[in-house]
């Protein structure tokens, strides 16, 4: 999610158990601060044009495929990390040679996961990643449904509420459309509705590419309460207590 100001983790939308892509949406998100970050066309064209929307759970996604601070540039990054030579970009997608843009896979509208989104796992092995829901989530009285809980690394960055963490700290990341940070230190109650499993973890920080405003990224720690971090994602209801 945020590096240095946030280190996002790219999101997952699943209902089915098959492989899929899993981009970051065409438009910046509401949290997306274009005096501290790249522009984001830029980022959304270097993502695509590296395959990190095939790279979730990787090491490469956890050194690639995040976005730049606005100081920047992405020579700085590792080789693999570089968008090919016969690679330009326009309207924030990768053309190849005199190929027409790149159009985004039906995959999804982006998340949070590190390694996993986000928000991004250092495993060497991609979890197989699912089809993406139309709903952009529900609620139901103080429980919020329709969302997904994803997982990312802290890496040492503080998060958007200015504290840095261990992985195995019990806290999470909210979507932009409900994170404030007045929410900085609330607890949420997440249940994994594929097993029952619950967790209470810490809002620390904010997810500007969650898959939608009912979806979490949780830090490995919490997300190993609920599932394998195999599993990559999981769908939830969650509430806040």
């Amino acid at each position: 999610m945020y590096s240095a100001i946030f280190s996002i983790a790219v999101a997952f939308s699943a209902i089915a158990q098959v492989n899929g892509y899993v981009v970051p949406r065409a438009t910046a998100p509401a949290g997306w601060n274009n005096s501290t970050l790249e522009p984001y066309d830029t980022y959304h064209c270097r993502y695509l044009a590296i395959g990190c929307q095939n790279q979730h759970g990787t090491s490469f996604f956890s050194t690639c495929c995040h976005p730049l601070q606005a100081n920047e540039t992405a020579s700085s990054l590792p080789a693999e990390c570089q968008q090919p030579s016969n690679t330009t970009c326009s309207n924030g997608e990768p053309v190849t040679g005199s190929a027409s843009p790149s159009a985004t896979p039906t995959g999804t509208d982006d998340g949070c996961v590190n390694v996993g989104g986000n928000p991004a796992p250092t495993t060497s092995s991609t979890p197989a990643a699912q089809s993406s829901p139309a709903s952009s989530g529900s609620s139901d009285s103080s429980l919020n449904y329709g969302g997904y809980a994803t997982y990312f690394y802290q890496n040492g960055n503080a998060g958007a509420c200015g504290q840095v963490n261990p992985d195995t700290a019990l806290i999470c990341a909210m979507d932009s459309a409900i994170y404030s940070q007045s929410l900085c230190g609330t607890q949420v109650q997440i249940t994994n509705q594929n097993t029952g499993q619950s967790v209470t973890v810490t809002v620390a920080d904010e997810c500007p590419t969650c898959d939608n405003a009912n979806s979490i990224d949780l830090s490995v720690g919490a997300f190993e309460t609920i599932a394998d971090l195999s599993t990559g994602l999981v769908p939830i209801v969650w509430e806040f207590i």
